[in-house]
């Protein structure tokens, strides 16, 4: 398995040649996914097709069927529009497959939609107004503004020293 964690849902399936690999790479990329809060970067992390484990893990298409009624799921809950690769038929998985111990009534349409009878874990949690920033693109941001304002300065400084002159003659 990869050492760096997976930042696309298209990052999930990368590496993974059993069905135990793909939960701890699940759970990575939902603490990823817990760092956006725009709806265009949410759109960025799963708009890209992951590859279909069905053929690889022989798991009845549960993975691929997971990960795509989570992203159909996060994106109805984020009143976003899903990709469209989340529909296709290959991403449902062959036979229901049922969480013990819940309320079957509790489980998400996405997923019930795919045979998957589960509660999952909400992580993202978009928020109106700009997007954040990272602390590199502010320092960048402040320090072109301290370079414009001294200009202005300078600028400021140059005029009137030009009238000072202009007065003295």
């Amino acid at each position: 398995m990869s050492l760096s964690p997976p930042t696309t849902a298209a990052e999930v399936t990368f590496n993974i040649d059993q069905v135990s690999d793909f939960q701890p790479r699940f759970k990575q990329w939902q603490s990823e996914l817990k760092q956006i809060s725009s709806a265009r970067e949410l759109h960025l992390r799963i708009q890209d097709a992951p590859p279909l484990l069905r053929s690889r893990l022989k798991d009845h298409g549960y993975c691929d069927a997971y990960l795509a009624a989570y992203v159909d799921w996060i994106c109805q809950l984020s009143k976003t529009t899903a990709p469209s690769w989340v529909t296709q038929s290959n991403r449902i998985a062959d036979s229901a497959c049922i969480d013990d111990g819940i309320d079957l009534s509790q489980t998400p349409q996405p997923f019930r939609q795919r045979n998957l009878f589960t509660i999952p874990e909400n992580v993202v949690h978009l928020r109106r107004g700009r997007p954040k920033k990272s602390a590199a693109h502010k320092l960048k941001n402040n320090a072109a503004r301290q370079q414009r304002h001294r200009q202005r300065v300078k600028a400021k400084l140059a005029r009137l020293e030009q009238l000072e002159r202009e007065l003295e003659k």
